[in-house]
Formats: structure tokens, C-alpha cells, sequence
């Protein structure tokens, strides 16, 4: 790690402990400078927004989808089944006869 990402890091620590002591004295009475200077290393210290997935869709909805997927297609398959035997027999049972 670089010297000047190193102090990068530390900044970003001091920033944040700011932010955590402003917090702490939101409810006590602070003086104006100190609210202007945790205001100002409020704004500095803004995270840069998340970029939006490409497929917005959670592990668990994929999952949830992929297990219905499953169950039609098992649905499907049955109801093939279903009819193959049912066929089968009625040629036994025209056979037979």
C-alpha cells in the first residue's frame, strides 16, 4: 500500500469518526463552529451512489423462480406420464381383446 493511499485511508477514518461524534451530540448542544466543520466533512466524505445491477434480482427471487420453474416442469412431466400409461394400458386392454 502506497504512502498516499495510506493517508487516503486514515482520512476517510478521521472522517468517519466526525461523523459518529456528530451523531453522538446531535442531542447535545454543539457549537456553531463545530457544526460547520462536521458539515463540512459530512459533504467531503459522501459515498459515490451504487450502480444499479445489471439483473437487479436477488439470489433469492432467482432461486424462488428457478424452484417454480421446477415444479411446472415436474407438473408437466407427470401429466405426460400420466397419459403414456394411460395409452399403454388401452392398448393392453385392445390387445387383450
Amino acid at each position: 500500500m502506497s504512502t498516499k493511499q495510506l493517508l487516503a485511508e486514515i482520512d476517510r477514518g478521521i472522517n468517519a469518526l466526525q461523523k459518529a461524534r456528530a451523531l453522538c451530540l446531535k442531542g447535545e448542544t454543539v457549537a456553531p463552529k463545530a457544526k460547520a466543520i462536521v458539515a463540512k466533512a459530512v459533504k467531503v466524505t459522501k459515498a459515490p451512489a451504487k450502480k444499479a445491477a445489471k439483473n437487479g434480482m436477488s439470489d433469492e427471487g432467482r432461486a424462488r423462480i428457478a424452484a417454480a420453474q421446477q415444479r411446472r416442469w415436474a407438473k408437466v412431466k407427470r401429466e405426460k406420464n400420466k397419459a403414456a400409461k394411460a395409452a399403454k394400458a388401452a392398448l393392453v386392454v385392445a390387445a387383450t381383446k
